[in-house]
């Protein structure tokens, strides 16, 4: 990790997987410390306090999960790619870090904001001055490449399936006993499904 020291990358290492497994409210300074392999009192030298290290591994990991993401909406040109591509980066992404659902509804919960201003701070890393697929979705309505409709609102949309399987995989594995929300090819098929049923409801 660039800018840590070693003893610092064994503290984001170890707390990250902590808060994962146990949201903030659930972990606890000494659980860390002895995860990472260090004394209490040298954690709090590093971090002070346990809201401060939750805050350090809370923006590290959205922007890790976000700054692929957003880099590669950068890059394209044409709607179609920039929808297609959305959709499977963001399913992938999940898919490898399901945890990350969790914790962001964690902080979210907590009702501070902080989640709100990070995503702020990344949306201008990479140029974008609103959540960047409703931008692109504007982009796409202006220049006559999809019909006119609400881009916040197909946002949440298109955000909404992507991300509703993960929510949910307990559940719906139960219900729908052939379904493996994991496996390659049920990951493979919602990309598909999702990608078609946006772009035949919205393409000219």
């Amino acid at each position: 990790m660039e800018g840590y020291t070693k003893t610092e990358e064994k503290i984001i290492e170890a707390a990250t997987e902590i808060f994962l497994e146990k949201g903030k409210d659930g972990a606890r300074m000494q659980e860390i410390a002895e995860r990472a392999g260090i004394n209490k009192a040298l954690l709090h030298y590093y971090f002070r306090n346990k809201k401060n290290l939750h805050s350090e591994v809370f923006k590290k990991e959205v922007q890790n999960f976000f700054d692929g993401l957003f880099s590669a909406m950068s890059s394209e040109k044409d709607f179609e790619a920039v929808l297609q591509n959305f959709i499977n980066s963001y399913i992938d992404k999940l898919a490898q870090r399901p945890e990350i659902i969790r914790f962001i509804i964690w902080e979210i919960q907590q009702g501070s904001g902080f989640f709100a201003d990070l995503m702020e701070e990344i949306f201008k890393e990479h140029h974008f001055l609103k959540m960047p697929l409703a931008e692109k979705i504007e982009e796409a309505i202006s220049v006559g490449r999809i019909r006119s409709l609400d881009p916040v609102q197909l946002t949440f949309s298109i955000i909404g399936m992507c991300v509703f399987p993960f929510i949910a995989s307990p559940i719906l594995e139960k219900v729908f006993r052939d379904t493996q929300i994991y496996s390659e090819t049920f990951l493979k098929k919602r990309k598909e499904e999702i990608f078609n049923m946006v772009w035949n409801g919205i393409s000219i």
